[in-house]
């Protein structure tokens, strides 16, 4: 009985100095803690004066979207007159309206001649492809064909922007991409010989 409760005791001890232990460290955290909020209510607000940008030393490397400087969208239908200098401003060409219609158009030209284009290429390198190589070169180019045209329009300059150069940007960008897809048909099907030992069937 008395070794048991000496055992006790000396559990009761231990357990006594971990828990003394304990509060130790928590008093210690709890005093870090403390310090650390005195000093930030110490330290003096921060405050930003007046921010002068020099535009001089901007670089910009592309633009999007709408900026309004001193003005609210909303406020634009109430202007009569614009002038810079005392001298009216002719409002902006309309940049090729439509531009998304015209995308489409030249996307389902290219599309409806694609079947051509392949076999075209195939007969240019005297070759001839599986259906399932055709499949997949459609696919690819279905893909592709958005960003293509796209890409295509954002690089045109100020004036060929106008609505009147509309059908012939569109002819011109419908031969371009279509080059582009033409000089890849070469080079696909060439690939693939390379990796059939000069037949693309794989036979």
């Amino acid at each position: 009985m008395n070794q048991d409760l000496y055992s006790y005791s000396i559990q009761m001890q231990r357990y006594l100095e971990a828990q003394d232990k304990r509060i130790m460290k928590l008093e210690h955290e709890l005093k870090r803690l403390t310090d650390e909020l005195a000093e930030l209510k110490n330290k003096p607000p921060i405050h930003v004066d007046k921010i002068e940008y020099k535009f001089d030393q901007l670089k910009v490397e592309s633009l999007d979207g709408t900026l309004n400087i001193g003005l609210n969208p909303t406020d634009l239908n109430n202007i009569d007159e614009f002038a810079v200098n005392n001298q009216p401003v002719q409002p902006a060409p309309n940049l090729f309206p439509g531009r998304e219609i015209v995308v489409q158009e030249i996307q389902n030209d290219i599309l409806s001649d694609l079947e051509n284009m392949i076999t075209n290429a195939e007969n240019q390198l005297k070759t001839s492809l599986e259906p399932s190589y055709h499949d997949f070169i459609k696919q690819d180019v279905e893909r592709q064909l958005h960003q293509r045209i796209n890409m295509y329009f954002d690089n045109l300059s100020y004036a060929e922007r106008a609505p009147q150069q509309r059908e012939n940007i569109k002819e011109k960008i419908r031969e371009k991409v279509k080059s582009d897809i033409q000089t890849a048909l070469l080079q696909f099907i060439t690939h693939s010989q390379a990796e059939t030992g000069g037949n693309p069937n794989g036979v």
